[in-house]
């Protein structure tokens, strides 16, 4: 099985850095030309688009001719792309592991892929050489040279770190992931934000080469080239990093000041300061549960933080005040105010809540985190002393449908769930003096609490007392004790 998988290999070359309208046919009559002994050729294509990801693979009968396609045709220039080829790795824990890779950086712009290839190729045999380049095709300043062994790789390191290559001192150090970097809590990178317009690389360089030796040093600009007010300083030892955030982490330079921290990607910047955010959420959980924090309602929109702190300032030593506000600056009528302890924070929630503060009487409580506050709204809708019961009226047989109001017996009601909720107020509605009219009722109003209080009305006659008269006919009689005379 691994005789046949090695073989496999050794007939299999990698063809990268391809240009996007290089298809299969071309690639096949470029190999083909040389060796004679191409047997396939693919190219490998986005799924949903189907334009070129840029590399394919060349199969080949034999390996010697594989190998002799390599050492003629690797860094070729396939329509204006040199091309970069090795043998074909299928295991994908050696592609991604970074053995035998070495980082190259402060390159310049003129160093391609054959260039760097021959730098580093006196230190063993090198399996791939890239510089990265952007977009437009233009060196970004670094690259990478994968060695058929670690050995090469220290030597590699020894001796080329720090050399100077057309005016520029390259830094050439082992291969680390970014995984690996992420998690490594040794770093030499440094990210400085909020320069003034006018700092130039060189000024960077001397704000901070007094904590180490730099290695690099750049202000970032955008495409018309202004600064962008932000930049990197990599030095050479980590002690130099963390000492140059301790001492220029918040010093003014150039009327501004300055942030600076360790250089890391978005994701694990966002990751940090959610980190950081969670941690003072629950230092001032802890505060409010101990009785420190109060909660200040209904302030004058002319209270700001220093007037809410003078208010407040008598009862004991504050340690943080603030009056929320809107985007706008205005404020939003309330704040918070934090005391050393429980004992200070009690005696100005005694003798502030009430108190009118610019013709406004003003509340104030115990802070309460968000979902504490939730759940006590919650407790005390559920305590509220209202039980409405909506109740089933029966019909009588001995009244017209329009006026059955007689109650059923209380044997006879099915038990109902409490009602919760909000009903109208009722309201009175006035009965009419004329004959067969009905009599004032009270209309119930359903959005206020009401409890159920059933109507009585008298007995209704007997069924067969007017046989001659039609039913409706009987609500004069029926009704007669409540007319008006």
């Amino acid at each position: 099985m691994g005789t046949s998988e090695n073989k496999f290999e050794k007939l299999t070359l990698y063809v990268g850095d391809l240009d996007s309208s290089v298809d299969d046919s071309e690639l096949y009559t470029t190999f083909n030309e040389i060796t004679h002994d191409v047997s396939s050729v693919k190219i490998c294509r986005d799924r949903n688009t189907g334009s070129s990801l840029g590399y394919g693979y060349v199969n080949f009968n034999h390996g010697s001719k594989a190998k002799t396609a390599m050492e003629m045709l690797n860094f070729y220039k396939l329509k204006g792309k040199p091309m970069r080829i090795m043998f074909s790795e299928r295991d994908p824990s050696k592609r991604r592991g970074g053995r035998g890779n070495v980082f190259v950086k402060n390159l310049d712009e003129s160093i391609d892929n054959k260039q760097l290839s021959d730098m580093f190729s006196a230190f063993g045999k090198v399996l791939s050489c890239k510089v990265v380049r952007d977009a437009s095709g233009v060196s970004k300043g670094y690259g990478f040279v994968q060695f058929y062994s670690e050995l090469s790789v220290n030597i590699a390191c020894n001796v080329r770190n720090g050399t100077l290559i057309r005016n520029q001192h390259i830094h050439v150090s082992p291969f680390v992931s970014r995984r690996q970097w992420d998690e490594s809590r040794v770093f030499t990178n440094v990210y400085v934000k909020n320069l003034a317009e006018t700092t130039t690389d060189a000024d960077l360089k001397m704000i901070f080469e007094v904590f180490g030796e730099i290695t690099s040093a750049v202000v970032m600009k955008d495409k018309e080239g202004k600064s962008r007010m932000f930049g990197f300083v990599n030095f050479e030892k980590a002690e130099a990093a963390v000492t140059a955030i301790e001492k220029m982490n918040g010093i003014v330079v150039d009327e501004k000041e300055l942030h600076v921290g360790r250089a890391q990607r978005k994701n694990n910047r966002i990751q940090d300061l959610k980190d950081i955010f969670k941690l003072e959420k629950i230092k001032r959980d802890m505060r409010t549960r101990k009785g420190m924090n109060l909660y200040v309602k209904n302030l004058d929109y002319s209270v700001d933080n220093t007037k809410l702190q003078e208010l407040f300032s008598e009862f004991g030593t504050i340690i943080s005040c603030k009056v929320m506000v809107h985007s706008n600056r205005i404020s939003k009528g309330v704040g918070f105010v934090e005391f050393s302890t429980s004992e200070e924070a009690s005696k100005a929630m005694l003798k502030m809540n009430g108190k009118v503060v610019g013709n406004k009487p003003i509340y104030v409580s115990l802070a309460q985190c968000k979902e504490e506050h939730k759940l006590h709204l919650q407790t005390q809708f559920n305590n509220l002393p209202w039980n409405v019961v909506s109740s089933t009226i029966a019909p009588s047989p001995h009244q017209h449908p329009i006026f059955s109001q007689a109650v059923a017996p209380a044997t006879m009601l099915s038990p109902q769930p409490p009602f919760r909720g909000y009903n109208f107020q009722s309201y009175f509605m006035c009965g009419s003096r004329m004959p067969n009219s009905c009599p004032p009722m009270s209309i119930p109003n359903t959005m206020v609490p009401q409890p159920f209080c059933p109507t009585l009305y008298p007995p209704a006659p007997p069924v067969g007392l007017y046989h001659s008269l039609p039913l409706p006919l009987l609500q004069p009689n029926l009704w007669n004790i409540y007319r008006r005379i």
